[in-house]
This record gives structure tokens, C-alpha cells and sequence, in this order.
């Protein structure tokens, strides 16, 4: 049961998280949310020992708990490698909860999630997996079965996993993503001039390389009339050869929820995290996803938002420098056009998903 303290609620929280930011930082938003409204929350973080989540989410000041575990990709050898790894990960997060005693367990999807949360549904304590993508994962599909709770971001889950254990709250992202706030300040800092409309160009955290190149080109026919800001990802700045300083800028990064906040529209790629993020803030974007991921499971976040007419959808496949500069210059020239686009994206993200989550957690919790 909830421990309780002067009134006040105080879970122990196990949450599972890694290999990508896309599992790690929703995973943070919630967990910086819960530290904010519940202080008195106790919260220990589960992951890969080799792994990203090893540095980001101690450095977050969070107690993390690493495990050597690997994926299944690959061939049989590698299978068989992961299925042993996940399975002695199994017996040690049965010690590690006999000694933690959580309240609920919280899996945000990958391999790395299986092992924490089928112990803890062995042990009777409550479950609950996170899914950000449209068509959900390997991980979150078989931890379904098992799990007391799935939050999901999207409708189409309803077909991939147990609809009676779904709630579409969100992510957790978009809650942190609500509250930036920009100022013109923070565009001059980057080259911009705080006069003039800028657009936002971010292809991920690594940029891309094939896409780019197509922005590069497309720089030349854009109208005059708005700049462009683009985050060309780590060693990726040498894509940029026909931009110019007064009104292409190209940087390594930017702090995209702010950059988001301040723009007229941008062109991004349709991850997880870039969903929520423009679900929150209500960006007019135009969508570019990224045909190298799992299941193309970014086509389908995607579509989902075209499909609701909150952003526009170019396939890369289809994509070239001319149609994307005049995607562009036609939105830019379309106030009325932008705000359609801005109104039907806050209708379809979940601004309050990390609290709404949270509320969710205690009523299983509660439950015991």
C-alpha cells in the first residue's frame, strides 16, 4: 500500500528505461513531474549497465540500477546471447524488488523492460508499460499479456494490445513540453533576427544525411520574406553548402521545445518525443519521417496527425528540394493555414499525460 506521511501520498516508484532517448526521456518527464507534485516520491530507475541510460539518468540525479543485458537483433547466436542476458536480469530484479519493496513498476518499452516488469508481475506488484509510438513494439506487445495498465498515445494501440487494459493519456513529454516558455532572446542567441518569422528544421538528434542534403538545396528557393533555423545534428553541418548567415542559419543543436514554442512551422522527423512535443506546444509542422526505424513506425505517427489534419506528411521517398520548398513557402504565405494546423495538433497531444498517468499509477498502487 501507499506509504502516507502528514496526509500525503508517497509511492515507491521502479521504472524501466533505456537504450534510446525516445524510452529515456519520457521517462525523466515523468519522473521529474512526480519529484515536483509528490516530493515525497521515491523513485529507482532500471536499465542496461552499457547503455546510454547508465550516464543520462544518474546525471539526472535519479538512483539507477544497471543490469548487462542485450537486444534480440541479429542472428541466432545474438538471440540466443539476449535471451540469456534478459533471463539472469530476471532473477536479479526479483531481489533487487524483495529489497525495494516498490509500490508499482513502470516499463517504458524495449528489451529492457521485460525483465522488470514480468518479476514484478510474478511478485504481485503493479504493472503498468508506457508505448510512445503508433505501432507499438516487440517489447510492449509481449509485456501486454502481463502488464496491469498500458498507456498508450495513440488510438491505434487499441488494435496492437489488450483494450481493455488501455487509457490513451499520452506522453509524458508533453507535459514538460507545455510548460517552455520562449523568448526572442533565446533566437538571437542562435543568429536570428527577432523581427522576422523563422522556421525550424530538425531531422533528430544525428540529423540526416539524405534529407539534408535536400534541405540544402531547397534553401535557395525559399521565399525572402522568413528565416530558417536548421539543427543539423552532430557531424552533419557539412551537408550545408548553399545556405547563407542572413537568413539560413545552421547550428549542431537547439533546444527544440523553445525553438518549437517561438516558430511560425518546422520541418521535422515524426519520433515519439517529436509528437508529443508538438502535440503540447500546437506546431504547425510539416513531417518527414524517418523510414529507418522499427516497424516505419514513424510513417504511422505520422499519419495519424495528417489524418486528423494537424500536420502535413511528406514521405521521403517522394520527397525532393523543389516540393519541400514549396510546401514550405505555401504554408508560410497561409496564416489561417498555420493555426488550423497549430488548433487540430493541441487537440491530438495530451498536454496533462504526465499528470493523468501519474493519477493512474496511484489508483493501482492503492489497489494493492
Amino acid at each position: 500500500m501507499l506509504k502516507y506521511s502528514d496526509g500525503v501520498k508517497a509511492m515507491k516508484v521502479v521504472i524501466a528505461a533505456g537504450g534510446t532517448g525516445g524510452h529515456i526521456y519520457p521517462a525523466l518527464a515523468l519522473a521529474d513531474i512526480l519529484k515536483k507534485t509528490r516530493p515525497e516520491t521515491e523513485i529507482l530507475f532500471f536499465g542496461s549497465s552499457g547503455r546510454m541510460e547508465a550516464e543520462v539518468i544518474p546525471a539526472h540525479g535519479y538512483r539507477f540500477h544497471g543490469e548487462e543485458m542485450t537486444g534480440t537483433n541479429g542472428g541466432i547466436s545474438a538471440k540466443v546471447h539476449s535471451l540469456l542476458s534478459l533471463v539472469k536480469a530476471g532473477r536479479h530484479c526479483r531481489k533487487l524488488l524483495k529489497e525495494e519493496k516498490p509500490d508499482i513498476c513502470v516499463g517504458f518499452g524495449n528489451y529492457i523492460s521485460v525483465p522488470l516488469i514480468l518479476a514484478a508481475h510474478r511478485m504481485h506488484i503493479p504493472t503498468m508499460i508506457h508505448e510512445q509510438n503508433s505501432f507499438a513494439g516487440k517489447a510492449n506487445r509481449l509485456l501486454s499479456r502481463y502488464c496491469d495498465a498500458i498507456v498508450t498515445c495513440y488510438a491505434s494501440n487499441e488494435e496492437q494490445m489488450p483494450k481493455e487494459k488501455i487509457r490513451l493519456l499520452g506522453n509524458p513529454q508533453a507535459t514538460t513540453a507545455a510548460d517552455t516558455h520562449y523568448d526572442a532572446e533565446d533566437g538571437a542567441k542562435a543568429g536570428l533576427d527577432p523581427a522576422k518569422p523563422f522556421v525550424l528544421v530538425m531531422m533528430g538528434s544525428l540529423g540526416s544525411e539524405s534529407v539534408s542534403k535536400i534541405i540544402d538545396e531547397a534553401c535557395g528557393m525559399l521565399d525572402e520574406d522568413y528565416q530558417v533555423i536548421i539543427a543539423a545534428g552532430r557531424d552533419n553541418e557539412y551537408q550545408f553548402v548553399h545556405t547563407d548567415s542572413s537568413r539560413h542559419i545552421v547550428v549542431p543543436f537547439v533546444d527544440g521545445k523553445k525553438m518549437l514554442k517561438g516558430c511560425e512551422a518546422a520541418v521535422l522527423r515524426a519520433g515519439a518525443t517529436t509528437m508529443a512535443e508538438i502535440g503540447a506546444i500546437g506546431c504547425a509542422a510539416i513531417l518527414i519521417p524517418s523510414p529507418y526505424v522499427p516497424n516505419n513506425h514513424q510513417y504511422y505517427n505520422a499519419a495519424e496527425y495528417a489524418d486528423k489534419d494537424a500536420a502535413i506528411l511528406l514521405e521521403e521517398k517522394d520527397l525532393s528540394a523543389e516540393k519541400l520548398a514549396q510546401t514550405l513557402n505555401a504554408l508560410m504565405k497561409d496564416p489561417e493555414r498555420r493555426e488550423t494546423l497549430r488548433r487540430n495538433t493541441k487537440k491530438a497531444g495530451k498536454a496533462d499525460a504526465a499528470y493523468r498517468m501519474i493519477e493512474w499509477m496511484e489508483e493501482l498502487a492503492d489497489g494493492r
